[in-house]
């Protein structure tokens, strides 16, 4: 990854959505959210706070590092990153306490109608960016880049389904049938937006980390165009549903499409790593496949939960967003800022001074610790879900507020190079979240 392609943002929007993820699990902790309590404001402002404000940030954060480095060139409009992070940090705020207006808090309802608005403009500026960036003839030929355009695709139709279910629960316009809206909705952000997106990275990710050769693959395009149909279904749908017509019809041929698309996905990872020519993969990519593993156990417990309903469908979202997203996001992100914090304060040494390796920046056993809790605090919350303990889900919850901690502690030591011996960092440390303008030169280092 060269360092002229470094994002000035990147780990803003990342300390963004880490402290979006520790409201979230603080509240939930705190009882706001549980088994069949997803309805009320509460429960709601917390789903909220993890879809929109972690996973939503963090992979806008990771789509403007990366997108540059699909490219090979640099990111266009770079100047709007700071104004798309205020707007989807500002709309995240909005709508969280929007939602209490549903449990009587009638003061918030103007935050309630506000807050699609600012997530928008946050939507579309990043969109902006990724779009001038990508939108080239040599690009387009690659099936990530097609898959990360269908992304924002179907963060459009998030998007435009949020603010209808706004606007209906606020009262102001059309009343939908919340009942059909929802499922469209969580389809588009879990497996069209969120999903999509992370095939995409993680494609050159998983390639990057594990030195894995690079060439076009029949299962890349097999997975863009299965996708494709599935993202376009819902849009339709979505349609559909404003002119008040019948969508049980995607909603059937969409869920039969997602274990299409997973085996497709998965099969395309399995080449990827057998082909690596890096002999013992690193801890970042180990805990990646147990993502890869919550994300087939999601798509089985999907099923039921189609025609179940219920503590399935409860339990399948649950998996998908805390198994699967967010462990491969937890066990990248450690990586990522290694990488990132490595280029800007080591690179000018290269040459000219030694300079430690990308592992020593990190503690390999307090991460894997970590995530080994994360991933723990995932099985008993999908577990509690599905016997609808109550109980069993505050402990769940509680795993994962310790190991979303942990975590962030072992990324702010990354950033303050403490794991590094004193000779061996600069004079002047890197600010936490804002990258330095310049990387540091050879002589502001300690002799």
């Amino acid at each position: 990854m060269p360092g002229k392609h470094l994002s000035r943002w990147t780990l803003a929007w990342f300390g963004s959505a880490l402290l979006f993820l520790l409201a979230a699990c603080g509240l939930a902790l705190l009882g706001a959210a549980g088994p069949q309590d997803w309805s009320r404001g509460a429960g709601l402002a917390v789903v909220h706070l993890f879809t929109l404000g972690w996973l939503c940030h963090v992979m806008l954060g990771a789509l403007i590092q990366f997108v540059p480095v699909l490219a090979a060139r640099p990111l266009a409009l770079p100047m709007l990153a700071l104004p798309a992070l205020i707007a989807a940090s500002a709309g995240t705020v909005d709508l969280a306490l929007g939602f209490l207006f549903l449990d009587g808090h009638d003061a918030l309802r103007p935050l309630f109608l506000i807050a699609p608005f600012a997530t928008g403009l946050g939507f579309t500026l990043v969109a902006l960016m990724v779009a001038a960036t990508l939108l080239t003839h040599a690009t387009l030929r690659l099936a990530e880049v097609r898959l990360v355009l269908l992304a924002l695709f179907a963060l459009a139709g998030l998007w435009l389904s949020g603010t209808l279910m706004v606007l209906t629960l606020s009262g102001t316009a059309m009343v939908l049938d919340l009942a059909v809206t929802r499922p469209l909705h969580i389809l588009l952000g879990v497996g069209g937006w969120l999903s999509l997106a992370a095939f995409g990275v993680s494609y050159k990710l998983f390639a990057m980390f594990l030195l894995a050769p690079e060439k076009i693959s029949r299962l890349r395009d097999a997975i863009f165009l299965t996708a494709m149909l599935g993202v376009t279904i819902l849009l339709t749908a979505l349609l559909l549903l404003l002119t008040e017509r019948s969508t049980a019809w995607a909603m059937g041929v969409t869920l039969g499409l997602i274990p299409v698309i997973a085996i497709l996905y998965l099969s395309e990872i399995t080449r990827l790593w057998q082909s690596r020519r890096r002999a013992a993969p690193e801890g970042n990519m180990l805990w990646s496949r147990v993502a890869l593993a919550f994300l087939g156990l999601a798509v089985l417990l999907a099923l039921p939960g189609w025609f179940i309903g219920g503590v399935w469908a409860e339990a399948a979202i649950f998996l998908a967003l805390v198994g699967w997203l967010s462990t491969l996001t937890l066990a990248q992100m450690v990586k990522i800022v290694s990488f990132l914090t490595w280029i800007q304060i080591f690179a000018p040494r290269i040459g000219r001074q030694p300079v430690p390796l990308v592992q020593k920046l990190s503690n390999a056993q307090a991460v894997a610790f970590c995530l080994a809790l994360w991933s723990a605090g995932a099985v008993t919350g999908c577990v509690a879900l599905l016997l609808a303990s109550s109980a069993s889900f505050r402990i769940a919850v509680a795993l994962l507020t310790l190991a979303a901690l942990g975590l962030v502690r072992e990324l702010i030591a990354i950033r303050h190079l403490s794991h590094l011996a004193a000779q061996e960092r600069p004079a002047t440390l890197p600010h936490l979240i804002l990258p330095l303008t310049q990387p540091l030169q050879p002589a502001e280092f300690r002799s």
